[in-house]
């Protein structure tokens, strides 16, 4: 039964706790009678004044999470039924950013720009109650809608950091979004909304009164009766300090995007990223302007210990180019590995290079795909006691891997060349070292560790070894041997080390030979793994569903012992690195 369809037909706590996966009792407890439900807490608005946050406790996000994945679903399935007429608000959507809501607004005459006051606070549980009862799409029993409104709302208010808030402000929202793009329309105007931050737009030689006018013959721009009439009548009022309208002729900005050409970040931003990158490369730490914004003229001083603020503002130009490559790719026949990388692209692919491999200040192990990471990180958690250089209970006894897996992505393919498989650690391999000489600041401080199967498939990783090492062997007491894939751990430049899985009776091996029989035989859906039993299509489970439903839900019964001697090899790099004297 769909999600809505189902939601529709609860009539009681009980009916919803069964289908949010609780006990009646647990819901009525954390609804009802759990105390310290929040953890109050302060952060600096750009202008500089608080901003309450309220976390959850850990119960409470669990079952709020639930919820949130339930009304989503419901969202999902109400705008597939109906025609699509476009989005209107683009905050807290999947799918959606600050991008998608800057897009519509490119190349305009005039922007203008509006701010809901106090967005969250006005949304309290009587109008998170109201909507879920007489919207025609929900129309929940009042029970079941009051118990939502309760999970949802705190103090009789959405509480910014709960998981349930920004799809509850979505749903309340939808109320002005109808009645604002209906008003847009009639005066030839583009409409979208993010989160609290409304934007109208238009080409129109003059723009539309009853939407904003300027005061006489100044610059100063007032909302106008129809706008301000439709905001009041949701139960909303304006932060009358934030409007704003933006002419051509000056730079023309949406959610923080430029969008007089196409929505884009601010060039002083791209500059700023790039000073800042540069810096880090060549000394080992950078400057970032402080927050709030209103301090611009102060700055902090990181280093190669504190990279997240730096990552997060590469993640954000990221964003927009894979949006508009996006549009290149859906409006033609290229592909996106035709489509070049950007400069910034490029730097972002160093930076993460940096961090993952030059910069990390844990080992780095890079397999040559995602299974592995799997096999691996159950496997030393298991054997810990012989391996703690790979992992060591932390005070409280939770098991703490010492080392960090590379985790492939569409980011690590797009711009660093990395999606996992023989060719493209061969070519991690051959580039190391070159990669490596464009950080000055320091040596690299652990080692990147390559963990490959020894059978034909590595075949382009034996032939980068032999090319980047002129086919020599290291040992980790530095004595020089010919090339042999007996061996099992191989160094290869700066703080590269390859580990091959060791030779099964002179044979070829592969990661998936060091598990018990009995493991590779599991019956999974009624099939059978496809590495050891050859079948139709269909009558076998993949490598992936072997990690994620046999292997990771059973690694506490599993025998990992076999695995002793490729935890060996691991070790056996770490513990060499120190004795290797590397310069930047």
């Amino acid at each position: 039964m769909p999600t809505l369809k189902k939601l529709k037909s609860l009539t009681s706590l009980h009916d919803l706790a069964a289908m949010l996966n609780y006990t009646p009792t647990a819901l009525s407890y954390l609804v009802y009678k759990r105390t310290g439900k929040y953890t109050s807490f302060q952060i600096p608005k750009s202008n500089g004044s608080p901003r309450e946050i309220l976390a959850p406790c850990d119960e409470l996000k669990a079952l709020q999470r639930k919820v949130k994945s339930l009304l989503d679903d419901c969202l999902d399935s109400i705008e597939k039924s109906k025609p699509l007429i476009g989005s209107l608000s683009h905050g807290f959507k999947s799918g959606h950013s600050i991008i998608s809501n800057a897009e519509p607004h490119t190349k305009r005459l005039y922007v203008f720009n509006v701010d809901i006051k106090g967005f969250f606070d006005a949304i309290h549980m009587g109008r998170v109650r109201g909507f879920l009862i007489t919207n025609r799409d929900f129309s929940l029993n009042p029970k079941i809608a009051t118990v939502l409104a309760q999970i949802i709302c705190h103090d009789d208010k959405l509480p910014q950091g709960s998981p349930t808030s920004p799809v509850a402000s979505n749903l309340i929202g939808h109320l002005i979004d109808i009645r604002l793009v209906q008003l847009a329309k009639r005066n030839g105007c583009t409409y979208s909304r993010y989160a609290d931050d409304i934007t109208f737009s238009t080409n129109k030689s003059e723009f539309p009164a009853p939407i904003a006018y300027r005061m006489d013959d100044t610059h100063s721009w007032i909302p106008g009766d129809s706008l301000l009439k439709i905001i009041h009548r949701c139960g909303f009022e304006l932060n009358h300090d934030k409007t704003r309208m933006q002419y051509a002729r000056e730079r023309q900005s949406v959610t923080g995007l430029t969008v007089n050409k196409t929505s884009s970040a601010p060039a002083e931003f791209r500059r700023t990223i790039r000073a800042m990158t540069h810096k880090l490369f060549m000394d080992g730490d950078y400057f970032i302007p402080d927050e709030p914004k209103h301090r611009s003229s102060s700055r902090v001083e990181l280093n190669y210990t504190q990279l997240n603020r730096l990552e997060g503002m590469h993640s954000y130009l990221h964003m927009i180019s894979r949006f508009h490559r996006q549009k290149i790719v859906d409006n033609t026949v290229r592909r996106p590995e035709d489509i070049p990388l950007t400069a910034m692209e490029k730097m972002h692919g160093d930076f993460l290079f940096y961090k993952y491999f030059y910069a990390s200040g844990l080992p780095t192990i890079v397999c040559e795909g995602k299974t592995d990471n799997v096999y691996l990180t159950c496997a030393i958690k298991s054997l810990h006691a012989k391996y703690s250089r790979l992992a060591k209970p932390d005070s409280k006894g939770v098991m703490r891997l010492r080392i960090r897996f590379l985790n492939y992505s569409n980011l690590t393919h797009r711009v660093m060349g990395l999606n996992g498989g023989s060719a493209d650690l061969g070519h991690l391999i051959r580039r190391y070292a070159k990669q490596c000489a464009r950080y000055k600041g320091h040596p690299p401080l652990k080692p990147t560790i390559i963990v490959v199967d020894n059978d034909s498939g590595s075949q382009p990783i034996f032939q980068a070894i032999r090319d980047t090492t002129g086919d020599r062997y290291l040992t980790p007491s530095g004595k020089g041997k010919n090339f042999d894939k007996s061996k099992t751990v191989y160094y290869i430049a700066q703080n590269l080390y390859v580990v091959l899985t060791p030779l099964i009776k002179g044979g070829d091996s592969m990661m998936e030979n060091f598990f018990p029989p009995a493991v590779l035989n599991t019956i999974y859906n009624g099939k059978k793994f496809e590495v050891v039993h050859k079948g139709p299509k269909g009558s076998t489970y993949s490598k992936h569903q072997f990690a994620q439903y046999v292997v990771k839900p059973n690694q506490n019964k599993i025998v990992f012992s076999r695995f002793s001697s490729i935890l060996k090899s691991i070790n056996s790099a770490i513990k060499d690195y120190p004795l290797i004297k590397i310069t930047p």
